[in-house]
């Protein structure tokens, strides 16, 4: 028994190879925890684990009372639920709190210059819900610039972030 090589049908299955390959490579995540920043680059997870750390020991300690029972606190313990005030009651107390350990951070020792190094500016910091949807997308640079302009906070609090803001964008 003979077998005719079909080119057209061999032609098919390799497009269909093909078609399936990009699929899942457009399906995958990038970077092991997805952290990327808007110039692509991707966080070791090394890297990731000394920023919330640093981040860590800033906000161990700060708590906000939840007002139906127990309290909220701002520390970052998994890396795709970062602690946004949103997620942490939502209110100006929150997100008062949430600005000060922000501010702290970036004056911590050599946290600017960490953040700097590994271009945590624009990394995504995302809050992923038990459902794998996610509720936040932002980066520090966006928090640091969008919370320079609240007046939610004190006027010398804004012109704190300001100055940060002002240094990311020299910095990125």
């Amino acid at each position: 028994m003979t077998t005719a090589f079909d080119v057209r049908r061999a032609a098919r299955k390799v497009r269909f190879a093909l078609w399936v390959a990009a699929a899942l490579l457009a399906l995958a995540p990038v970077g092991g925890c997805g952290a990327r920043s808007d110039d692509g680059q991707t966080l070791t997870a090394e890297a990731k684990q000394d920023l919330m750390t640093r981040w860590n020991a800033v906000a161990d300690g700060v708590v906000v009372p939840s007002g139906f029972g127990g309290d909220f606190v701002f520390t970052w313990t998994a890396f795709d639920q970062f602690p946004h005030p949103t997620y942490k009651g939502g209110s100006q107390e929150a997100y008062q709190a949430f600005v000060e350990i922000l501010i702290a951070f970036y004056e911590k020792g050599d946290n600017f210059d960490f953040l700097t190094a590994n271009k945590c500016f624009s990394i995504k910091l995302s809050y992923v819900f038990p459902s794998g949807q996610d509720g936040l997308g932002t980066s520090f640079a966006k928090l640091t610039e969008e919370f320079s302009q609240s007046d939610w906070f004190l006027a010398e609090t804004r012109a704190k972030l300001a100055a940060f803001s002002a240094r990311i964008r020299a910095a990125q």
